[in-house]
């Protein structure tokens, strides 16, 4: 029988998500606007890495590109993304199909809109199970409920048949983060997980991220304007202004002796201390 602590899906193995010269557009009319541009990094099996960046910098479309999931007015106009040395471009909507979820899973910004209105949440879990996994619908409750006591979720005989709307926001986001782990996918990327969070609820969804993906040996990238949780949760940092990646590297090095202005002027603003970036003319956008 199935079970949460085993499969179904697979931990991470030595594989990388590796992004090469990526360059994506937005057309407007009969114009092309830039909004990531010529993006290079590589994430190691187990390596928990943040994106940090203003709003508006490109975060959230390159987590969309690494997911197929740019709105249809997005081009992408050159680069490559691979997981374990698939090209995540070139799959096919089958071979999109067996990644997501079960190779890569995302948790996304807003708890309530991630979430199906009209359903149960017991049964949007069990449903993303048995998507990929031949297992009957008892064994998909039974791995359904293992995976919501994992990540804190009290009561979870009754809170499965629970509505979203009945419940908090930050079990709404403890739910998202189930169902992003239940098929225990390589690579997790949160995308702005604790925005509108209380600060309380914030700091146990930060340690329930960093203790569930340790525990699964899953690859992580947090995407954040919040500088404050990334040494919390992750070990290295990339930072992104205009579309470009503009500086990388560990989590201290970055965050206490930053190379480029703009991380200066981000670790400024974090600290209240509001500091002028001039755009420097190697900067593009």
């Amino acid at each position: 029988m199935t079970t949460a602590q085993t499969a179904p899906g697979a931990p991470a193995d030595t594989a990388a998500l590796s992004v090469r010269d990526l360059t994506i557009g937005y057309r407007r009319g009969d114009r092309e606007a830039p909004a990531v541009v010529g993006a290079g990094f590589e994430i190691s099996a187990g390596e928990r890495v943040a994106l940090v960046g203003e709003s508006g910098s490109g975060k959230s479309t390159l987590a969309s590109a690494i997911l197929r999931t740019l709105p249809d007015n997005a081009n992408v106009v050159s680069g490559s993304i691979s997981l374990g040395g698939r090209d995540l471009l070139r799959l096919d909507p089958a071979g999109l199909r067996g990644i997501r979820s079960t190779r890569i899973a995302r948790v996304p910004q807003d708890p309530l809109a991630g979430l199906n209105p009209v359903f149960p949440v017991g049964k949007q879990l069990t449903d993303v199970v048995r998507a990929h996994h031949a297992v009957s619908k008892s064994e998909a409750i039974g791995i359904a409920e293992e995976v919501l006591r994992q990540v804190g979720l009290p009561d979870v005989a009754v809170k499965r048949r629970s509505f979203p709307h009945e419940l908090s926001g930050g079990m709404r986001q403890r739910v998202l983060i189930a169902m992003a782990l239940i098929n225990r996918p390589q690579l997790l990327i949160a995308d702005e997980p604790t925005t509108a969070l209380d600060a309380t609820v914030q700091a146990q969804i930060v340690d329930l991220l960093r203790t569930r993906v340790t525990a699964a040996g899953m690859s992580l990238l947090l995407i954040t304007h919040d500088i404050g949780i990334v040494g919390e949760l992750c070990t290295r940092v990339m930072v992104m202004y205009r579309g470009q990646i503009i500086e990388q590297g560990p989590v201290t090095d970055v965050l206490t002796n930053p190379r480029h202005d703009y991380t200066a002027s981000l670790l400024a603003a974090a600290r209240g201390e509001p500091k002028a970036y001039r755009r420097e003319p190697g900067v593009t956008a």
